[in-house]
């Protein structure tokens, strides 16, 4: 099997922050950006005790994700809520919004593995040079992680379905599908 490309995984937010899965109006980031990772920040504590034996703490994860440069675009359903965030300087829940995280391994496959994250989506700056105006933000986890899958034919209209459970086999498809 190849490496895969970096446009197997693909990040959206849900435009509508009201933090409902089932009503979520999905954009993708990334049309400007050349470079995103989720930066997984590992929360770890190492203490050397008395008798020479080191001993870590795992605390977990911290994630955030930078989409840097966003240009503001009127065309684009997720520009006015990050506008209205950075210069209405909102906080809290009026910040938060839920992240869909989608990993393409097989482009043959009838589903693709997917993640629904809670965020806070906070502006880190805006204004910019003269390739537009940026108004560059910060995707923090902030609550529940449910793991899924998206249907490819829904990848491919730009609005994914997610469902939460584990992607059905194959089989299991072609099952259902001749029972129909």
């Amino acid at each position: 099997m190849a490496k895969l490309n970096r446009e197997a995984l693909a990040h959206y937010l849900d435009t509508t922050f009201k933090n409902v899965v089932g009503s979520a109006e999905w954009e993708i980031i990334g049309d400007d950006i050349e470079e995103m990772s989720n930066e997984l920040n590992p929360d770890m504590e190492t203490l050397k005790n008395i008798l020479g034996q080191t001993k870590t703490k795992d605390n977990g994860y911290e994630p955030t994700m930078d989409a840097d440069p966003f240009y503001a675009d009127p065309a684009k359903k997720l520009y006015p809520k990050i506008r209205e965030i950075a210069f209405d300087r909102l906080k809290g829940d009026s910040c938060k919004t839920l992240m869909l995280e989608v990993i393409v391994e097989d482009t043959e496959a009838t589903n693709h593995l997917a993640y629904v994250q809670e965020v806070i989506v906070k502006p880190q700056s805006y204004g910019g040079d003269t390739a537009g105006l940026n108004i560059p933000f910060q995707v923090s986890e902030d609550g529940a992680r449910t793991k899924g899958y998206v249907s490819a034919a829904s990848l491919k209209t730009g609005n994914p379905e997610f469902t939460e459970g584990e992607i059905p086999s194959e089989m299991s498809l072609k099952k259902e599908e001749s029972l129909s």
